[in-house]
């Protein structure tokens, strides 16, 4: 009897032990593995910069005629523009006023002339139109390649200064009303550095302010102030104090050439440049120089890459004549990459001195084009020089105005 419990016994345990075993067995083959890829998010790519505008060539003027001659880049003439009357050149009394596209041999172009009649004028074709008379004005700029000008206009008053700024296209330009008028006490006129378009429509306006009627051995007009005007609101915003001496803007218009250092008059200080839309900035310390007459002439590179400017010392106007000048390029880091001196530049001008060298534009990021006067002031020349092989070359004839743009 014993006996059968004990064998009933381990019968119980041997179906506990089955039942658990069946309960942990694992299957005897596993089903194939399968991997589930893990998504990698896109990485986000930046918009593309829009292409560069670029020079198709280069505007010059001679004291002879009065006429426009536009040269390649090559030196080889595309055309020559006449513009009677046309007494003071300069890029603050001229103004290429189209696009130039390839196989086209000409180009509208405003300007001013004391000898018609104080006005500004409309030349398209060799057939000239008068845009408005206006006898008291002092300079314009104009949107690169476009109908589009701001101009000034300076009159003295009992008691101040009046300087009026005028913007608006070409077809405009008659029938506008002063966008901003200042009397100035102290007689401080307005001068327009840049525009701002948008649509092919004038939305606002960079000025600067100068001393009017001021005269001397001066190597960089003394400016003070960098202002924006809305010409929507015609609010003004002040972007550099008085003790900036402003150059020019970069062609996208964020970047500000400027000189003045704290202590130092505007135009003696060395030059500086500011980002305008989040302060980032650079000074370059002037170089060593006795009789030191500061820095400016700064222009940008067309893809903000570069600015060179110039550096003065000594006098044109002294008894025994002492003034050197001398081509610097930095990049924006602050880091200086090229420097010219007037007479490492002779040979390439064909002049047999040179008075004066100055930058004057770029035809891309790594051509820069200067303009040099010899000892006779009469005689000036453009000339390019590839930064990166640090080589000049003979461009052209004449005095800079402008660029022309396909």
């Amino acid at each position: 009897m014993k006996s059968h419990r004990h064998l009933l016994l381990l019968m119980v345990v041997a179906v506990v032990f089955t039942f658990a075993c069946s309960l942990f067995k694992l299957p005897a083959a596993y089903p194939p593995a399968t991997e589930t890829p893990m998504e990698v998010p896109a990485t986000p790519t930046e918009p593309s910069p829009p292409p560069l505008y670029l020079p198709r060539g280069v505007v010059t003027s001679t004291v002879e005629n009065s006429t426009l001659t536009i040269f390649d880049r090559q030196g080889y003439t595309l055309a020559v523009v006449h513009t009677p009357g046309l007494s003071f050149s300069g890029s603050q009394n001229v103004h290429i006023a189209g696009s130039m596209p390839e196989g086209m041999a000409a180009v509208p172009v405003v300007y001013f002339s004391f000898e018609q009649n104080n006005s500004l004028l409309l030349t398209v074709n060799d057939q000239v139109t008068t845009l408005i008379t206006t006898p008291f004005f002092a300079g314009m700029t104009g949107e690169a390649g476009k109908p589009i000008v701001a101009y000034t206009t300076v009159e003295y008053g009992t008691n101040a200064l009046r300087s009026q700024l005028f913007a608006g296209s070409v077809q405009s330009l008659p029938g506008a009303a002063p966008a901003l008028t200042i009397d100035d006490p102290e007689g401080w006129a307005m001068v327009v550095l840049a525009i701002k378009t948008v649509n092919d429509q004038p939305v606002g306006v960079w000025y600067s302010r100068r001393p009017w009627g001021i005269g001397g051995d001066i190597v960089f007009e003394p400016r003070r102030t960098l202002s924006y005007l809305d010409l929507s609101n015609g609010t003004s915003t002040e972007l550099l104090g008085p003790e900036a001496n402003p150059c020019s803007l970069s062609f996208s218009r964020t970047w500000a050439a400027y000189s003045g250092a704290p202590g130092v008059a505007a135009s003696l200080g060395p030059m500086s440049i500011r980002n305008l839309e989040n302060g980032a900035g650079a000074t370059f310390p002037l170089l060593p120089a006795t009789d030191q007459r500061g820095a400016g002439q700064a222009v940008f590179s067309p893809g903000d890459r570069y600015v060179a400017w110039m550096e003065a010392s000594g006098w044109l106007m002294a008894e025994d004549p002492s003034f050197q000048s001398i081509i610097r390029v930095g990049d924006l880091n602050g880091n200086v990459i090229a420097e010219f001196a007037d007479s490492a530049l002779v040979d390439a001008s064909g002049l047999g001195t040179i008075g004066r060298v100055e930058p004057v534009g770029w035809f891309d990021d790594q051509t820069l084009v200067v303009q040099a006067h010899g000892s006779n002031w009469d005689q000036v020349v453009l000339m390019l020089i590839d930064i990166p092989g640090k080589t000049p070359v003979y461009l052209a004839q004449g005095e800079f105005i402008g660029f022309v743009y396909p």
